[in-house]
C-alpha cells in the first residue's frame, strides 16, 4: 500500500541572540504571501487563541470584554510574543509551497519552516533520505535581514505527511506499520519488524483519519481519506491537520531553543559575576526563567480541547521538562555565584571600614564636610 500524496516540512529553529534584542521583525522583512504561511493561519486556532487587544474608546464603550486580532504584529495566529512571516516559494519547483519564519525579538528564539509537496507519492524513505539539513538557498535570500541577528540554528528536523487513499487508519497502521517506522526511524539501524512497529504505536492525535507519531528529531503524520463528504473538503480538512501538526511540532522545537538560549546566556552570565555582584542582571535572568515557565509552556492560550494533550505528549516526546531542568540549574548555578560573590563583597566592604574607621579616616572625613 502505497501512500497518495506525501509531504515534507522542513522545520529549523533560530538562535537569535547574537546582537542582542532584534528590533521589530517588521522592519527587517518584507510581508508575502505562501500556501504555507497560509495553512499555519487556518490551522493555528486549532490550538490557541490568537494574539488580541482591546477595542478604541468607541467600542470599549459598547462592549468593553470584546478583543479584536492584535495589529502590534504582522500575524497576529502567532505563540505569544511572537510573530509570523512567509517566505514564498521556488517558482521552479512546482512542489515547493513555500515557507513560514516565526520570531521573537524578546525570547531571542525563532523557527523556519519549509513545505513541500509529492503530489503523486513516491518512495517516503527515498525522500526524506534524500532532504538536504541545510536551508536552500532561495529561502536564505529571504532571510538575508536578519542574519546578524542569528547566532546558530540546529539541524533539519523533517516533518513527513503521508496520505493514503484508505478510509481505515486501524488498517493502514496495520499493514504499513514496519514501513511507517522505518520511515521514522531512517531504516538505517536494521532493527526488528516489531522494533519497527513500536515507533507507530503511540498515537498522540485524537483523531480517527490521523496518527501522528513524534520524536524529538523527527515526525510523521499517517492520514486516511474520507473524512469529508467531498474531496476537496477532504483535502482541506487534511493540509489543515497537517499544518495543526506541524504546529505542534513547532512549539516543541520553540521552546527548546528558548531554554538552550536561556541556559547558554545564565552559564556566560555566571562567569561575569564571578567577581563581581551584579544583581540587576541576576534579575533579569529570574524574569526569563518564570517567563519561559509559567507563560511559554505551562500555560499557554490554549483554545481546543485536543490541544493540550497533543502540546503535553509534544513536549514529552522533545524532552522539555529535561531542558527546562539544564536551564533552572544553570540558573541555580548563576543564583549561588552570585551570592557567594556579594557576600564576598560586603565582607571585604566591612573589613575596609573597619580598617579606615581605626585609621579615623572618617574622622576626618567629616571634618572636611563640616560635620561634628
Amino acid at each position: 500500500m502505497e501512500a497518495a500524496r506525501i509531504d515534507v516540512v522542513q522545520m529549523f529553529d533560530l538562535d537569535l541572540s547574537r546582537k542582542g534584542r532584534m528590533p521589530d521583525p517588521r522592519t527587517l522583512l518584507e510581508p508575502s504571501e505562501s500556501p504555507a504561511y497560509k495553512r499555519s493561519i487556518d490551522s493555528f486556532e486549532w490550538l490557541f487563541e490568537p494574539q488580541t487587544t482591546s477595542g478604541n474608546t468607541l467600542s470599549r464603550s459598547i462592549d468593553p470584554t470584546r478583543r479584536f486580532l492584535s495589529r502590534e504584529v504582522n500575524c497576529p495566529y502567532s505563540p505569544p510574543r511572537y510573530d509570523r512571516f512567509a517566505l514564498e516559494g521556488n517558482p521552479s519547483d512546482p512542489g515547493d509551497r513555500g515557507g513560514v519564519i516565526t520570531l521573537s525579538p524578546s525570547l531571542l528564539a525563532g523557527t523556519l519552516y519549509m513545505w513541500k509537496s509529492y503530489l503523486d507519492g513516491g518512495d517516503a524513505l527515498a525522500i526524506k533520505h534524500s532532504l538536504s539539513v541545510d536551508i536552500p538557498e532561495f529561502f536564505l535570500r529571504q532571510l538575508a535581514p536578519i542574519f546578524e541577528y542569528i547566532s546558530e540554528g540546529l539541524m533539519m528536523y523533517p516533518f513527513l505527511g503521508l496520505r493514503y487513499a484508505s478510509a481505515d487508519l486501524a488498517h493502514v497502521l496495520r499493514e504499513e506499520g514496519v514501513f511507517l517506522g522505518r520511515l521514522i526511524s531512517g531504516g538505517l539501524n536494521h532493527e526488528s519488524d516489531e522494533t519497527m512497529r513500536s515507533y507507530v504505536s503511540q498515537n498522540v492525535s485524537l483523531r480517527n483519519y490521523e496518527g501522528l507519531f513524534l520524536q524529538s528529531s523527527k515526525a510523521i503524520g499517517v492520514y486516511t481519506c474520507g473524512a469529508e463528504r467531498t474531496p476537496a473538503a477532504d483535502l482541506d480538512l487534511y493540509e489543515k491537520t497537517l499544518f495543526r501538526a506541524v504546529q505542534v511540532c513547532e512549539m516543541g522545537l520553540l521552546e527548546q531553543r528558548m531554554l538552550r538560549t536561556f541556559k547558554t546566556k545564565s552559564d556566560n552570565n555566571a562567569k561575569k559575576v564571578r567577581l563581581l555582584p551584579r544583581p540587576i542582571l541576576v534579575e533579569r535572568r529570574r524574569e526569563e526563567l518564570l517567563v519561559l515557565e509559567y507563560e511559554m509552556m505551562r500555560s499557554l492560550p490554549f483554545r481546543t480541547r485536543e490541544s493540550i494533550p497533543l502540546i503535553r505528549k509534544a513536549q514529552e516526546a522533545f524532552q522539555i521538562p529535561s531542558f527546562l531542568q539544564d536551564a533552572k540549574d544553570s540558573y541555580n548555578f548563576l543564583e549561588s555565584r552570585y551570592q557567594n560573590t556579594k557576600t564576598t563583597a560586603l565582607a571585604l566592604l566591612a573589613v575596609a571600614t573597619y580598617i579606615l574607621d581605626k585609621l579615623n579616616v572618617w574622622a576626618k572625613v567629616g571634618k572636611l564636610l563640616g560635620i561634628s
